[in-house]
């Protein structure tokens, strides 16, 4: 299963991160795995990409993700980047419905 956490401050995704395999199909031909990383990993091509933002992250091959925008200053793009961030935890929640045996996704808000 895939833990999902998505942090919040005011509202407004502040860091996410993911760990673990769906384990919906094998290794390699896994498409619940391939969405998560597809829905995960867009925000942050698109925040350092097209909004030449960078934040914090860890990423690695056994399923962790996690990108940390505590403190950013995103420079009058705040706009973007939280449509991004909320097309995000969108799409997540979309596919934690579809597949809840495989995705646990949970979010926090943070005082």
């Amino acid at each position: 299963m895939t833990k999902i956490e998505v942090f919040k401050k005011s509202g407004k995704v502040v860091r996410y991160r993911a760990n673990g395999h769906a384990e919906y199909a094998e290794y390699g031909h896994d498409i619940v795995c391939a969405a998560i990383s597809m829905a995960m990993q867009f925000p942050l091509g698109g925040l350092q990409e097209v909004l030449d933002i960078t934040p914090k992250f860890e990423i690695d091959s056994d399923g962790y993700l996690d990108v940390d925008m505590r403190g950013m200053e995103f420079s009058h793009k705040e706009k973007e980047v939280h449509v991004l961030l909320d097309t995000m935890v969108l799409m997540l929640k979309e596919l934690s419905k579809g597949y809840p045996k495989h995705i646990k996704l949970v979010e926090k808000e943070e005082i």
